[in-house]
């Protein structure tokens, strides 16, 4: 019994006591120039009054050493690393013996193998010279600047190797002699290209995308530009980076591309609520019906089929189609119909047509032509007075697009700006009260949008936009005008609440991504628009200052992207917002 409780006694004993810690009362260190004491104590772990660990103290001296060979003293060496500890280990000294030894330089760079770089461009290049102390983190820097000018070369996988760092005798001096050999290997040239996961999309649309040169040879560069080209379709849920692969018993290079088909074709729709004006009127739904097939027998084709009901009595038909590649060429045609029902005042049908000619994967120039009609309402004393009318014009389109992600942008710029110029042709020149001079006049159109993208922490993004446009003729109509509200130019207000020939406008939206096309969004948007004087319905020259702000979300589904915002001007209450929400798929 009383040797069990001894041995129960002894278990309980606290550590401290069976195994007492060795406090460190000294660290003394000596035989140093190069570095001062201070600097070698801040590289060490083991501290005075700190408890001794023999295997960290190892590792300090280790780290010691280390920093005296990046700093070209490969000779240096501890003549005395001395540990002195009391008899009862409660306190330990430490001596540190220091013998430097000499600095070595760099002497000879040799580098073997490069034939398509000459050796005095190489070591122009590198940082690493003769004479100066050799830094490992310089030579790797050196070494992966070397890569890079081997990619823009069309090298992109030479190797580089450091065969070997030996000291030399030179003039009674200790040098080193630096070994690189470069494997530069022969330009990869594709023979095959194999897709995988394009269950819709034909083979062809893809492989029309990689813009592969008539020689077949490719960079590291061109592959992330293939691939970017396949995230700008806007058909793929997801696009693999490209990889290259050497094909069995033969020397050949393949190419696979890898994506993942996302929904390109929907059914959308959005429902909004308009709140009422005054007490005299009541609240109204509107509502838009949205069929887009962005990808048409998997060959990148896209028709659009819009249905939108504004307000009570204005209403929209709009169809359009792309058509990319046209004949084979690297030309795109878009054509489109729009007809618009303004109140029971008229009717205005619009057919336009648009060649895009990609310059590069950045800059894109249009030609663009159409065909304008508007027919007034044959109703009586209609809400106000068009002219009969018809606009025929041509004009030019300029887009720059180096967005890094056309889904959830953290930065780049896109900006856009149209000029047209048509002739238009009033029919009813008559019955207008010779309020019109001539049955003819130009009319001139221009419009600029600029979108900015940065992003200062993971997730976030700051879009800071600015648009503005201007419409010039001598004669305007309500057809004419530019709409503001709804989504155009500034939210918060009702779907085109104003009309305006001159509008500038600028907003900054901050989002947060919680998915690959989903995020939350909070925005402040301002303008100044212009609506000159109507002299056929005796209305004034109107004008003023606009600004609405709100918060939104829009989130990724099965179905496409669900978006919902809700808007407030500068005269509406906190429950007067314009509320919106629906399927936002782009065409």
């Amino acid at each position: 019994m009383r040797r069990d409780f001894i041995l129960i006694l002894i278990f309980f004993i606290p550590l401290n006591f069976a195994f007492p810690q060795t406090r460190i009362t000294s660290i003394d260190i000596s035989g140093n120039s190069y570095l001062t004491a201070g600097n070698i104590l801040n590289l060490m772990v083991t501290k005075k009054d700190g408890i001794f660990k023999e295997d960290q103290f190892k590792l300090d001296l280790k780290t010691i050493r280390d920093k005296y060979k990046s700093s070209g003293y490969l000779y240096m060496k501890f003549d005395e690393e001395k540990v002195d500890v009391t008899e009862d280990s409660s306190f330990a000294e430490i001596t540190l013996k220091i013998n430097e030894g000499k600095n070595v330089t760099v002497g000879k760079i040799n580098i073997e193998g490069n034939t398509v770089i000459p050796d005095s461009q190489i070591l122009k290049l590198f940082t690493t010279k003769e004479n100066e102390v050799l830094n490992d983190n310089v030579l790797n820097e050196d070494i992966s600047e070397l890569l890079k000018l081997y990619e823009s070369k069309d090298l992109p996988f030479a190797k580089i190797s450091i065969n070997d760092i030996s000291v030399y005798q030179d003039n009674g001096k200790d040098k080193l002699r630096i070994d690189l050999k470069i494997t530069e290997n022969s330009k990869v040239r594709i023979e095959q290209v194999k897709i995988k996961g394009n269950e819709t999309t034909h083979d062809n649309v893809i492989i029309r995308e990689l813009r592969l040169s008539k020689n077949k040879y490719i960079t590291s560069k061109s592959v992330q530009e293939m691939k970017e080209r396949l995230d700008r379709l806007n058909i793929f849920e997801y696009v693999d980076e490209p990889k290259i692969y050497s094909t069995k018993n033969k020397n050949e290079s393949g190419l696979l591309i890898e994506v993942k088909e996302g929904n390109t074709n929907t059914f959308d729709g959005i429902i909004g609520y308009n709140p009422p004006a005054n007490e005299n009127e009541s609240g109204y739904l509107t509502g838009l019906v949205n069929v887009s097939l962005r990808n048409l027998f998997g060959t990148g084709r896209k028709i659009l089929a819009r249905y939108q009901q504004e307000v009570r009595v204005t209403q929209e038909i709009e169809f359009a189609y792309y058509e990319p590649y046209f004949v084979g060429l690297p030309v795109n045609l878009n054509l489109g119909f729009l007809q618009r029902i303004q109140d029971t005042a008229y009717t205005s049908r619009n057919l336009d047509f648009k060649a895009d000619f990609p310059f590069s994967d950045l800059f894109t120039v249009s030609a663009v032509a159409g065909y304008n009609r508007v027919i007034p309402s044959d109703v009586i004393n209609p809400a106000f007075i068009v002219a009969d009318s018809r606009i025929l014009f041509t004009g030019l389109e300029l887009k720059f697009d180096s967005r890094d992600n056309i889904y959830i942008p953290s930065g780049g710029f896109l900006f856009r700006t149209l000029y047209s110029y048509g002739n238009k042709t009033i029919y009813n020149l008559a019955s207008l009260q010779n309020l019109y001079n001539n049955d003819s006049y130009s009319i001139q159109r221009y419009t600029l949008d600029a979108d900015y993208y940065s992003s200062f922490v993971s997730r976030q993004t700051a879009l800071l936009r600015f648009s503005g446009g201007a419409i010039n003729s001598d004669q305007l109509d309500d057809a004419d005008l530019f709409r503001i509200g709804g989504f155009k130019y500034v939210r918060g207000y009702r779907n085109e609440q104003f009309l305006a020939s001159q509008v500038a406008a600028g907003s900054i939206e901050l989002r947060y991504a919680i998915s690959r096309r989903g995020f939350l969004f909070g925005f402040f948007d301002n303008g100044y628009y212009l609506k000159p004087y109507d002299q056929l319905n005796n209305f004034p020259e109107q004008s003023g200052y606009l600004y609405g702000y709100g918060i939104g979300i829009r989130l990724e589904s099965g179905i496409g992207v669900i978006g919902v915002s809700y808007a407030l001007n500068k005269d509406s209450g906190i429950l007067d917002g314009i509320l919106n929400f629906g399927l936002v798929n782009d065409f």
